[in-house]
C-alpha cells in the first residue's frame, strides 16, 4: 500500500498547495460558512481551508497530525485570531459540539479511517451545525497526479498498485462520500462537485513537484531507483508535452463535495 508522507510543507505547497489555494474559497461557500461561527477545519495542512474559513468572518481552528504542516501554517499566516492546533482527525481532542461547523478539505480520504474521522467531526458539531468534506475525484478527475499514475503502471508492480489504490478508493467515485455521510445518519446530505487548476510554468516545474516526497505519490517517485526514475520521467513528459512545445499549463481537476445536518 502507498504511504502518505506528511513531512515538507513548503513541498507540499508545490505538490497541492498551488491547487487548493484555489479550490478553498469554493469549499467555503459550498459548506456556508458564516461570521462569527465557530468552524474547524480537519486535516488542515498548511492551512489554506483553515485561512479561507477565517477570511469569511468565522472563527477558525484548524488541526493537523504533521507538527512541521502546523507551524508552517501558523508562520504564513497573518491573521491573529486564527488558531491551529496538532491533533489526530480520528481522536479530536474537542468536546462534544463545540464548533457550528467542521470542514474538512482532501484530508478525510487519506486518512487509515475515513467513517472514523466523519463520526469525529460529527462529534465535535453541535446538533443543528453541518459537516462539510471535500475529496479528491481520483477516478476521473485528479490529471495532475494521473499523469504519473498511468505512465508508473506500466513500469513496474508497485505503480501499478498505487494506481489501483487510488482510483479504487470509493470516496473518489460518485456517490461514495455521500453514502458515508448517510450511513453516520447525517440528515439534508448534498452531494457536488468543486473544480480548481494546478498551474505549471514548464515541465521541470511539474516534475519538481513529486521530487519533493510527499503525499503517497511523492513517495512512490522517490524511492524508485534512479534508472527506473528517468524511465518514468521519459514517459511522463511524453505526455505533459502531448506533441506541443513544453512551456505552461493548467490542469483541471476536480473534487466531490458533500455536506450534511448534524
Amino acid at each position: 500500500m502507498a504511504v502518505f508522507v506528511a513531512t515538507d510543507p513548503e513541498g507540499y505547497e508545490a505538490y497541492v498547495g498551488r491547487g487548493s489555494q484555489r479550490l478553498a474559497p469554493s469549499v467555503v461557500r459550498f459548506a456556508g460558512v458564516s461570521a462569527n461561527e465557530a468552524v474547524l477545519d480537519v486535516g488542515c495542512g498548511t492551512g489554506h481551508l483553515t485561512r479561507a474559513i477565517s477570511l469569511a468572518g468565522a472563527r477558525a481552528t484548524g488541526v493537523d497530525l504533521s507538527p512541521s504542516y502546523v507551524e508552517f501554517a501558523q508562520r504564513v499566516t497573518a491573521r491573529q485570531d486564527v488558531v491551529f492546533e496538532v491533533g489526530d482527525a480520528l481522536n479530536l481532542s474537542y468536546q462534544d459540539g463545540v464548533f457550528d461547523r467542521a470542514l474538512s478539505m482532501l484530508a478525510l480520504d487519506v486518512l487509515p479511517d475515513s467513517a472514523q474521522g466523519l463520526r469525529e467531526m460529527k462529534r465535535v458539531t453541535r446538533k443543528g451545525g453541518m459537516v462539510t468534506v471535500v475529496v479528491n475525484n481520483f477516478r476521473c478527475g485528479w490529471t495532475p497526479f494521473s499523469l504519473v499514475w498511468d505512465a508508473a503502471a506500466v513500469l513496474d508492480a508497485d505503480g501499478a498498485a498505487m494506481r489501483d489504490e487510488m482510483v479504487s478508493k470509493a470516496l473518489g467515485w460518485p456517490g461514495g462520500l455521500a453514502d458515508l455521510f448517510e450511513a453516520a445518519s447525517f440528515t439534508a446530505v448534498v452531494e457536488d462537485q468543486l473544480a480548481a487548476l494546478f498551474e505549471y510554468q514548464s515541465f521541470d516545474d511539474y516534475w519538481s513537484t513529486f521530487l519533493t516526497g510527499q503525499g503517497k505519490t511523492g513517495n512512490y517517485v522517490t524511492q524508485l531507483a534512479m534508472s527506473k526514475r528517468d524511465e518514468l520521467k521519459h514517459r511522463v513528459r511524453a505526455a505533459y508535452l502531448c506533441g506541443l512545445p513544453d512551456g505552461p499549463r493548467a490542469l483541471t481537476t476536480s473534487f466531490w463535495a458533500v455536506r450534511g445536518v448534524v
